[in-house]
C-alpha cells in the first residue's frame, strides 16, 4: 500500500513570503537610515547650519541636497514605495562642498570621521563606504 500526497500552492506561498520578508527588510533599513540621517545632522559641526541641513536620504545614487539653495534637491527626491522585489540600496548624501573637510576634522566641534562613526552605529560596515563626489 502506498500513500501519495500532492501539495499545491507552495510556489505561490514561498513567493509571497519572500516578498513579505523583503518588504520588512527594506522597512527596517529605511527606519535605521532615517535615524542615521538625524544623528548625522546633530553630529555635523555648525557655523551657519548649511552642512547640517544638507543631509539627504535617497534610493538614487548621486542625489544631493544643499541647504544654501533653499533646500533644493538635485535629482529625484522621493524614496517611493517600499520595494518587495529586491533589497534596496540607500544613499545618504550631503551636497555642501566642504562636508569632506568637516569629516576630515577641520572643525573642533566634531571629531574626524564623524560620518563613518555615526553610520557605523546603525549599519554593519566594511571598507571605505564614504565617497567624495566632485561635480
Amino acid at each position: 500500500m502506498s500513500v501519495s500526497i500532492k501539495l499545491t500552492g507552495r510556489k505561490e506561498l514561498f513567493d509571497k513570503l519572500n516578498k513579505d520578508v523583503t518588504k520588512l527588510v527594506n522597512q527596517a533599513q529605511r527606519a535605521a537610515a532615517f535615524q542615521a540621517v538625524t544623528h548625522l545632522a546633530y553630529a555635523t559641526p555648525v557655523d551657519q547650519g548649511r552642512a547640517r541641513g544638507s543631509w539627504f536620504l535617497s534610493s538614487y545614487q548621486g542625489v544631493f541636497k544643499d541647504a544654501s539653495q533653499n533646500g533644493a534637491i538635485v535629482g529625484p527626491a522621493l524614496l517611493g514605495p517600499v520595494s518587495t522585489n529586491t533589497v534596496e540600496t540607500l544613499y545618504i548624501t550631503n551636497g555642501t562642498p566642504y562636508i569632506a573637510d568637516l569629516n576630515a576634522g577641520s572643525s573642533l566641534q566634531a571629531p574626524p570621521r564623524f560620518v563613518e562613526k555615526t553610520i557605523s552605529n546603525y549599519f554593519e560596515t566594511k571598507g571605505n563606504f564614504v565617497q567624495v563626489v566632485r561635480n
